[in-house]
């Protein structure tokens, strides 16, 4: 499997060349040279595996020249029930990502069952075991990323106390709910370094883009990427698109819908290639909010994203993203991997702020199955309020945006699966705004708003946050 660059860069990667690159020297993302295919034997043959076979299977395709033994190994200890304990109902911590059948036809893929109660676990709990094996020797040790709150804890929870490992978390100050923050900024260990930007997370994901494409600088102080960019971070995503799939229909070959909340595309990008790869997907509905230029864009070929400063903060925060960062990847190969193309629509949207798809190439978007839907604080609290009445189901605003799009754009008679990308419990004042019920924490997170917090302020500078890199990576006890 080689790997390319959206941008039309003329040399071919490995798994192993990528592993810690965000970015391409063109400013481009990695995506495979060719999408590896999935026929409905093969689906068949996985359709009572367990959650650790199925990514064994699923990410081997991916990346082939990792020793089959290091990966069943990373898989078979990543995956392991005790790492998801946060199950609720009747469902057991073996089942990884469970499906919850609201009626007959839509359903809620259950993916925040880990340590950190957010989807961002499940690959981030396969990434710190993959970074610690022989494979990953001699590479960066210092993870640079920009979080809305969840991803950047699910990734201190799993590289936490890791002896090889720093982490550097850029997170927007005041962006968060109270128990995101909590989560967050709670964590002591001695790697990891939480830096309060003030600013919007799009200045954070600017900052962190600027000092990893400054390639002399990441090779020196050892930086490598851990957001959604990073092509090692989406591999294992896509794995619980064919786990949902496989539960949730009745005979392999039926199509379904998956609504999965915006964010910064990652989520999204991990459904498509499960589709490119073969997974019969009718629709993918990418589901925003009031930030809505990827539903612009879905809709009329325009991609004119919000300026950092006008990003509204909303009720689902994790979606408050102006400029999402996965999208490129899909852009190329809905526009036929041109690179050059590619190229040029990143300059438009670098020096104009926006670009506009041709007639032609807009048609394409149309054809891919990829639709959208935009949600406000309103429908978010009538859908938490219908999930709680109707379901005795609580779910978070980010959910409840999937739902929202999902209940009212999925075909007739097709089964639908609406991603839960965090438990209801990290958004409580909302949750109790809609339903007039206080969520309790899992016993383990009881005392999390009694916890000490540690974290540094910085303005929305890269200079700054290059210090406390710097500061970091020279300090021999982290």
């Amino acid at each position: 499997m080689q790997y390319i660059s959206t941008r039309g860069l003329e040399s071919s990667f490995s798994f192993s060349d990528i592993l810690f690159e965000g970015y391409a020297e063109d400013g481009g993302l990695y995506v495979p040279a060719v999408f590896p295919k999935v026929d409905a034997h093969t689906l068949m043959t996985w359709r009572g595996l367990s959650y650790a076979s199925l990514a064994f299977e699923v990410i081997r395709l991916f990346a082939e020249e990792l020793p089959k033994e290091d990966l069943w190994q990373i898989c078979s200890e990543a995956y392991q029930a005790g790492n998801f304990g946060h199950t609720r109902g009747m469902f057991t911590a073996e089942e990884i990502t469970p499906v919850k059948w609201l009626h007959d036809q839509v359903g809620l893929l259950e993916l925040s069952n880990g340590p950190t109660l957010a989807f961002d676990d499940i690959a981030l709990q396969f990434m710190s075991r993959l970074f610690d094996t022989s494979f990953a020797q001699g590479r960066p040790r210092t993870l640079l990323g920009a979080t809305t709150g969840d991803m950047g804890a699910a990734a201190e929870a799993a590289f936490g106390g890791h002896k090889n490992i720093k982490v550097v978390m850029l997170s927007p100050k005041g962006r968060m709910s109270q128990f995101q923050a909590a989560q967050l900024y709670s964590n002591q260990d001695p790697n990891v370094v939480n830096i309060e930007v003030n600013g919007t997370f799009d200045e954070c994901q600017d900052i962190v883009r600027t000092i990893l494409e400054d390639r002399e600088y990441a090779k020196a102080h050892g930086l490598g990427a851990i957001n959604s960019v990073l092509w090692a971070r989406i591999v294992p995503q896509i794995v619980y698109y064919f786990y949902g799939y496989l539960r949730a229909v009745e005979r392999v070959g039926e199509e379904v819908v998956f609504a999965v909340p915006g964010g910064n595309f990652g989520n999204a990008y991990a459904c498509w290639v499960a589709k490119k790869m073969g997974l019969p997907i009718m629709r993918l509905i990418v589901c925003t909010n009031e930030n809505d230029a990827m539903d612009e864009f879905l809709r009329t070929g325009r991609y004119a994203p919000k300026p950092s400063s006008e990003t509204i903060a909303t009720s689902s925060p994790s979606t408050d993203i102006s400029r999402a960062a996965s999208f490129e990847r899909f852009l190329f190969d809905v526009l036929g991997r041109d690179g050059a193309r590619v190229r040029e629509l990143a300059e438009d949207l670098k020096t104009k702020g926006e670009f506009t798809l041709t007639a032609e190439e807009f048609r394409k978007v149309r054809l891919s199955g990829v639709v959208s839907g935009s949600s406000n604080h309103p429908n978010r609290l009538e859908i938490i309020e219908q999930m709680h009445l109707e379901y005795d189901t609580y779910v978070d605003p980010h959910t409840a945006d999937a739902l929202f799009s999902g209940i009212y754009l999925h075909p007739v008679g097709v089964k639908t699966l609406c991603v839960e990308t965090v438990q209801a419990v990290k958004f409580p004042r909302m949750v109790r705004q809609a339903t007039g019920v206080a969520v309790e924490p899992p016993e383990d997170m009881a005392d999390l708003f009694s916890r000490p917090l540690r974290k540094v302020q910085t303005p929305a500078c890269e200079a700054a946050v290059r210090e406390e890199i710097e500061r970091l990576t020279e300090r021999p006890d982290a």
